[in-house]
């Protein structure tokens, strides 16, 4: 997995990585939010849209259940990311943080 960061002030804006023949985009915490022919493109679209998607809603699956939860992403960190559960992220709200390694593992996923 290959570090993006903006050129200008050095922020990190997610991670690409090869996959087969494919490039794959994802923000800083691991979740995919595309795939590409060219790491070029793999590059672009997590410099346009890695930081812009942590404030949009995503879904958070269970595989094993199949159960579907919105969520909104309240902190995202290279390797974690911490979950608001439910459409709103206000104060009291149940939260719910996970490791890149546990939504690799098979058991959850973060969807847009």
């Amino acid at each position: 997995m290959e570090a993006v960061r903006r050129e200008h002030d050095g922020e990190l804006c997610g991670h690409v990585v090869q996959q087969d023949r494919t490039w794959v985009a994802m923000v800083v915490f691991g979740a995919v939010i595309g795939t590409h022919d060219t790491r070029e493109a793999a590059e672009a679209h997590v410099l346009r849209d890695g930081l812009a998607v942590l404030a949009d809603r995503w879904t958070l699956r269970n595989l094993v259940t199949g159960a579907d939860e919105i969520v909104c992403i309240q902190e995202a960190h290279p390797g974690s990311v911490t979950l608001a559960l439910g459409y709103y992220s206000m104060p009291g709200v149940p939260t719910l943080t996970l490791t890149a390694d546990e939504l690799a593992g098979g058991t959850w996923a973060l969807v847009r």
